[in-house]
């Protein structure tokens, strides 16, 4: 999906699966305006917005299919992401895709 290499039936391929969702520390704030006016600016808000990008807040799955290269590419970005940008293979044809 990255790169644009063709994988063929039978060909190597990798899956990552990332979940995104919110979080909840079990801590709430008491607003300064009140409780029922918070629900009611809340309830306004949500009128208002997209029901799929509200989802997307709060929940959402991505799906990607990485050839060799690729994947190599991927897990080492999440290993090291202060080392900068992704390492450019030095021979390409090494790679089995």
């Amino acid at each position: 999906m990255r790169c644009g290499c063709s994988l063929l039936r039978g060909d190597l391929s990798y899956v990552v699966q990332i979940k995104v969702f919110a979080g909840f520390d079990e801590w709430l704030l008491e607003p300064r305006e009140g409780v029922d006016q918070q629900l009611e600016e809340l309830m306004k808000q949500v009128e208002q917005s997209d029901p799929e990008n509200l989802e997307k807040e709060v929940y959402e799955e991505i799906t990607l299919i990485l050839c060799k290269s690729c994947r190599d590419r991927f897990v080492h970005e999440i290993q090291h992401p202060w080392e900068g940008p992704f390492p450019i293979p030095v021979d390409p044809s090494r790679i089995i895709h």
